[in-house]
């Protein structure tokens, strides 16, 4: 035991730093961001006469999304001033003259690059998704023009539920009530056979309550015949929570969410291959991170008595900001269906891997 004393104490130091600083960086990055969110609610936040517990609320809900959305950038500044401080203490030569090499550094921090990476996927699995729900449920119910029918900005939703669609024209009361809704029932070849439509639905905890329900009927020779007094349970494939969720701009769902949906025709209002990306991106997170730390690297390779003159960290950084970058565009490429799902996730990730490994191979031959 006594052994390998030295080199637990060398793991728990190395890593407790460097989460220490990600912490500290993440919580600097994360404040800037929820800054400049709330620059743009604060105002209609107050107009709804939310006051502070409103934005607050906004705040707190928002948080997990960025997060996550910061977290491979913010691991990669936080290592960056520890390698550095390391580096111009002289602590990475004494390593590095004990025997320590850059690839035996780098395994070192792999404790806290799996730290991070799980907790962000995990977040990103189970946390973002309740959160999101709640805060598009917060902000529906809150709207006080969400129930008038001549709203300037009519809340218009489509989604899918296997070959059938739904079109909700206006939804409040965070999805419990809807206005002008039709359903087009499909057969599995995808061609019509029918629609269904209300003025208005209300959600009772159980069942859709419809007002004005009307049936149209496709006949054989192709005609429709209009049927008032449509079923006064109108089977709508879909809660108030599911609603809210389909309403959001991403793709905030759970893996199981995310199964039901490619797998046995839940309730969608994206493209598959934007659910497809949003199952992949978590996995691949404890990579992001791993490559942050790679690129992060090099700044070990800085002469002690150079001190902050050295260009290298700027360089760092560039690299570091353009790997968010290209991995965005390749994203954007997945969720549009261009490339499919695993490779995109992947291919930012391996290309971040292979720079950061031609760049400290370079270093090591000077």
């Amino acid at each position: 035991m006594t052994t390998h004393a030295p080199r637990y104490v060398l793991y728990r130091y190395l890593n407790r730093a460097l989460l220490g600083r990600f912490m500290l960086c993440g919580g600097v990055l994360v404040s800037l961001l929820e800054i400049l969110a709330l620059l743009e609610k604060t105002t209609p936040i107050l107009n709804r006469n939310l006051g502070f517990k409103g934005i607050l609320t906004f705040a707190l809900l928002h948080l997990p999304a960025l997060s996550v959305e910061i977290m491979p950038l913010a691991f990669m500044v936080g290592a960056l001033f520890l390698l550095m401080q390391m580096t111009l203490s002289s602590e990475m030569s004494a390593l590095r003259a004990a025997g320590l090499s850059t690839i035996n550094l780098y395994k070192r921090f792999l404790p806290a690059v799996l730290i991070v990476g799980f907790t962000g996927a995990a977040m990103q699995y189970w946390l973002i998704p309740p959160c999101e729900n709640a805060l598009a449920t917060w902000w529906n119910k809150t709207d006080p023009d969400a129930t008038k029918p001549d709203t300037p900005a009519k809340r218009i939703l489509w989604f899918r539920a296997g070959p059938t669609l739904v079109r909700i024209g206006q939804y409040a009361n965070g999805g419990a009530f809807l206005r002008d809704v039709t359903i087009y029932n499909r057969d599995p070849g995808g061609l019509l056979t029918g629609t269904e439509h209300a003025a208005t639905l209300t959600y009772d905890g159980k069942n859709w309550h419809p007002t004005g329900a009307q049936d149209l009927t496709l006949t054989d020779n192709g005609a429709f015949v209009k049927i008032t007094g449509g079923d006064n349970n109108f089977a709508i494939p879909a809660t108030p929570s599911m609603i809210m969720t389909l309403s959001e701009d991403n793709a905030a769902v759970t893996p199981s969410q995310i199964r039901a949906i490619l797998h046995k025709g839940a309730p969608a209002s994206l493209p598959r291959a934007t659910y497809r990306m949003a199952l992949f991106s978590g996995i691949i997170l404890p990579l992001q991170v791993a490559v942050m730390l790679l690129l992060a690297l090099p700044v070990i390779y800085i002469p002690p008595r150079a001190g902050l003159r050295n260009p290298l960290p700027v360089y760092v950084l560039a690299a570091g900001m353009g790997f968010v970058i290209l991995q965005g565009m390749i994203s954007a490429l997945g969720n549009a269906g261009t490339l499919g799902a695993p490779l995109a996730a992947c291919a930012g990730p391996l290309l971040g891997a292979l720079l950061g490994l031609t760049w400290v191979l370079r270093m090591e031959e000077k």
